[in-house]
């Protein structure tokens, strides 16, 4: 690894001259300071501990939201699936790639340094989706399995460490979360017949605190696979962020499908605690509790996004959960009572078996709701889920295709993770839910796939764009689109709010080559927008 100062190009489109705000002390990079919604950085991958995506701020609102213009835009010297969701710090802003870090001034979208990684494997090249910050330290995973700590101000290398088994199949994805001294992490690899570990580190050195493996060998969750030394346990990877309580501790993990993917007979049974939200004791990573949205799955119809954690306006605490399947669900916080489902997307044909001739389902394979997750406004008491609604023809595979080979596709099927009906019959939705009763509120179609993260703030306005390449701001208590302004490249990445020298701004990640979703687009980037005067 080795850190440069190069810059790459920025576009500045628009000279700020400054909007009044609130004042405000912005934190110093090497400051500790807690996750929570009275921040003005956007600290962590979901904003908060509570993973809801919300931000205090109102500078911009349902007002003045279609003045918005880009100011600068930070391009980035690489074309892959970019999904990285900014995290944003005093002044820096940092964005990753599956084999870089970069930090970038927040205001004028100037790099400040890089840090360069080479990986020794790469997982599936799917993204890495960001970083997690405290104490003037950034802590991200890389395909190869390593956990990486990076001074904020410098990115020079603080530790290195082996988190996770490449040799099993086993990389990262997931942005990790830190709290109380511990960095919280889990692999990816249910595709390549890998097991899911949620693992603990101590952020001081990196060493190893405890571990979690979220396809049991032990105990009663483990008779829920076959008993068969002839047949391989293999899933539960995590793929995007984590939600934690700090009032009591909880750590709140999404688990993603069992493997092989598709072919459920080779795996009778349940198969815990795949398909699932964890609540875990963040200090032990005993299992307090779960809830299983998809037994036995045979879709790949992971938990990929983030659960939630809110207090609805009756007072009720809740946790919400998106998934691939196409519900949203209200829970308990405990996760053992489920008040709502909620369907965000088409459901067809999920019951029908999956043949050697072909099945179409609905959602197909990418969901539902993937990676990007929920969200939660207070003021609204409204959530807001983004949704993929289009089929997938999948063909049943033969015994080759359940031959194990760590690191290798392990699916089940013949034909990949199937084909997509044609692009005129693909659509996408932004759901507005009413969090205590799970009634839908207000529904925004469009006909893209919508895979970038939904951002409700306290101007009553929700911040998202599509695979198309439009930025879109709603009228949070209605949906009527307040702008929807064309950023140049698909988006699929993050859509982060913060305030610098009184002046709110909003970033958003973008340039998405995605072969499932099917995009095109030139090199990443991240455009800066704000107010003009």
């Amino acid at each position: 690894m080795h850190a440069t100062l190069a810059q790459p190009s920025v576009v500045v489109f628009v000279m700020l001259l400054g909007c009044t705000a609130p004042k405000t002390n912005q934190p110093d990079p090497g400051q500790s300071t807690e996750l929570s919604a009275g921040n003005t950085d956007w600290r962590s991958y979901n904003g908060g501990y509570d993973a809801t995506r919300f931000s205090p701020l109102n500078q911009i609102n349902t007002r003045n939201v279609a003045s918005l213009r880009e100011v600068a835009r930070f391009k980035l010297p690489e074309t892959m699936s970019f999904q990285c969701n900014p995290v944003v710090v005093g002044d820096l802003m940092y964005v990753t790639t599956l084999k870089n870090t970069y930090a970038v001034d927040a205001r004028t979208a100037k790099q400040r340094w890089v840090r360069k990684y080479e990986p020794k494997s790469m997982g599936l090249n799917t993204s890495v989706r960001g970083v997690a910050y405290a104490d003037g330290r950034v802590f991200r995973g890389f395909p190869d399995g390593h956990l990486v700590a990076l001074d904020a101000k410098t990115g020079d290398v603080i530790w290195d460490v082996v988190g996770t088994d490449a040799a099993a199949g086993e990389y990262y994805t997931v942005a990790p979360v830190v709290w109380e001294g511990r960095l919280y992490i889990g692999n990816s690899g249910s595709d390549v017949g890998a097991i899911g570990h949620v693992r603990a580190f101590d952020a001081r050195d990196g060493k190893r605190i405890w571990n979690f493996d979220t396809v049991p060998s032990t105990g009663e969750a483990a008779r829920t696979w076959p008993d068969d030394p002839g047949k391989v346990k293999a899933g539960g990877g995590m793929y995007s962020s984590f939600a934690l309580d700090a009032e009591t501790g909880m750590l709140y993990v999404p688990v993603g499908n069992p493997g092989p993917d598709f072919a459920h007979k080779y795996r009778p049974g349940d198969n815990l605690y795949t398909g699932s939200a964890l609540a875990l004791d963040a200090r032990t990573g005993e299992l307090k509790g779960y809830h299983q949205f998809v037994r036995n799955d045979f879709h790949d119809w992971d938990v990929a996004a983030s659960p939630i954690l809110l207090t609805s306006k009756s007072g009720r605490k809740m946790t919400g959960v998106a998934c691939k399947n196409g519900y949203f669900y209200g829970l308990s916080r405990d996760l053992r009572e489920q008040f709502y489902q909620t369907p965000v997307t088409r459901i067809q044909n999920v019951d029908a078996p999956i043949t050697p001739e072909g099945t179409r389902f609905l959602p197909g394979t990418q969901g539902g709701t993937n990676w990007y997750g929920p969200s939660y406004s207070p003021a609204l008491n409204l959530i807001f889920v983004s949704s993929i609604d289009w089929a997938t023809t999948l063909k049943l595979g033969g015994p080759e295709s359940l031959k194990h080979e760590p690191g290798k596709p392990f699916l089940g099927s013949a034909n990949a993770f199937g084909t997509q009906d044609p692009m005129d019959q693909r659509f996408g939705h932004v759901t507005a839910i009413d969090a205590d009763g799970g009634q839908v509120k207000w529904k925004y179609d469009t006909d893209t796939p919508m895979v970038a993260a939904v951002t409700p703030t306290a101007g009553g306005v929700v911040l998202t764009g599509d695979t198309k390449g439009s930025f879109l701001a709603f009228d949070g208590a209605s949906g009527n689109v307040l702008l929807k302004k064309d950023l140049g490249g698909p988006i699929g990445g993050g859509v982060v709010t913060y305030l610098l020298d009184g002046t709110q701004y909003v970033a958003v990640a973008g340039g998405m080559k995605n072969p499932i979703i099917q995009t095109e687009s030139g090199p990443a980037w991240v455009a800066i927008l704000a107010l003009p005067k």
